[in-house]
């Protein structure tokens, strides 16, 4: 039985059959390495990297918030799509479920999340990530539909679907299908460089005999050779040569000597594919010197426009859903966004100083710098009047270390 032929259930009883993604992406590669969604994981590059992005977006809070006429944001934790988006199923915390769901747009380019309702008709209980690899998107009439594993149509009532960059707004592109040749360059050096070591980081050599040798005897020989000397475990092993033989070593060719600079060129690669600041996937191949200013700003650059956009991409996909926003009435007074405070944030030095400038300008009050800081509200803390934190007749006196180490909070 398919996972939708009993989406009136539990999901998670119900397997979801994996298909053969090597063919269905034709991951095969000029260097002759497959390459795949699923299988581009091994590199170590692509692996630092999907962790890096969907493990930052997985550590954001997701709060669901109401308009108010004023056009202030009140967040609203009540809400039943903020309770749903906070335990999404009965196995994935709320943070395990954004990673997952991150992954798969940077892994597949899309996303594909079962709505799983416990009555027909009924609201929406539980959300589950699907394997893109199971899924087939289809149009009719204009709309997506879904397969999974075979199985369908099933429309948006059923199947909630974020997308990456997209040609025909119907379905995203892979990031990985995109630059399967660079990550099979990649992956057919690292196997280059396992058989370079297993032959002792020693380049392959000749054995010339005085007479003739039949193929047979030639083929024993090579098989005994490399038998006794080939591999780390026999590195060092003396040889003796009979009747006459001898061992010419090949020469290693320039290239052999630059496998790391070719590993790193590569790993740079994938940092372009994602977006992501060399120094950030531990890789400096371009040689670049780097301070702590540039280190800075380009953190504030993957902060913006890598992070940035996935983030937007989640929310509206989310508050497009009419089952989990209502288009109308109340509905149309909420929204979802990623709390990226922390993101942003700087050292304590700056944070006080921005903090000080926004309570001088009466942006902000006292409790909101200490509800900041983790602290609660001053009438909560002030047993007496000498406990209320001073109010100074001239803000502009308060220096802002006083924020940072306390003495005024």
């Amino acid at each position: 039985m398919g996972l939708l032929d009993r989406f009136q259930r539990r999901s998670a009883d119900v397997p979801v059959e994996f298909v053969n993604e090597d063919v269905v992406f034709l991951g095969q590669t000029f260097a002759g390495e497959n390459v795949s969604p699923r299988n581009s994981l091994r590199l170590v590059p692509v692996w630092a990297a999907v962790q890096l992005v969907a493990g930052a977006v997985g550590s954001l809070p997701l709060r669901v918030y109401k308009t108010s006429s004023d056009g202030v944001k009140v967040e609203s934790p009540k809400h039943p799509s903020a309770k749903l988006l906070a335990n999404p199923n009965p196995v994935m915390a709320g943070d395990e479920w954004t990673e997952l769901v991150m992954s798969h747009l940077l892994l597949w380019g899309n996303a594909f999340i079962l709505k799983n309702r416990f009555l027909d008709g009924g609201p929406v209980t539980e959300l589950w990530p699907l394997s893109p690899q199971s899924v087939k998107v289809d149009r009719k009439a204009g709309m997506p539909v879904y397969y999974i594993n075979g199985k369908g149509p099933y429309d948006s009532r059923t199947i909630l679907h974020i997308r990456g960059l997209s040609f025909d707004g119907i379905v995203g592109l892979s990031p990985i299908q995109l630059a399967k040749q660079s990550l099979g360059t990649y992956a057919a050096v690292e196997k280059y460089q396992g058989k370079f070591w297993a032959n002792n980081a020693t380049p392959g050599g000749v054995l010339t005999h005085p007479s003739r040798l039949s193929p047979d005897a030639a083929e024993r020989l090579r098989s005994q050779w490399n038998s006794s000397h080939g591999g780390t475990s026999n590195a060092s092993k003396t040889a003796i040569l009979e009747e006459g033989m001898k061992f010419e070593t090949l020469s290693l060719p320039a290239e052999d000597a630059q496998l790391v600079q070719q590993l790193e060129m590569s790993a740079l690669q994938v940092a372009r594919l994602f977006q992501i600041p060399a120094h950030m996937m531990q890789t400096n191949a371009s040689g670049a010197s780097l301070t702590y200013s540039t280190t800075e700003m380009e953190y504030q650059h993957f902060v913006r426009f890598t992070l940035r956009r996935w983030l937007s991409r989640i929310e509206k996909s989310l508050l497009r859903d009419n089952d989990l926003f209502s288009p109308v009435g109340l509905g149309a007074q909420m929204g979802v966004q990623f709390d990226t405070s922390d993101l942003t944030r700087g050292d304590m030095k700056t944070i006080a100083d921005i903090n000080l400038s926004l309570y001088q300008a009466g942006v902000i009050t006292r409790d909101e710098i200490r509800a900041e800081m983790g602290r609660g509200p001053i009438e909560l803390v002030a047993d007496s009047p000498s406990d209320l934190l001073p109010v100074p007749s001239d803000a502009q006196q308060v220096p802002s270390d006083a924020l940072v180490d306390g003495s005024n909070a």
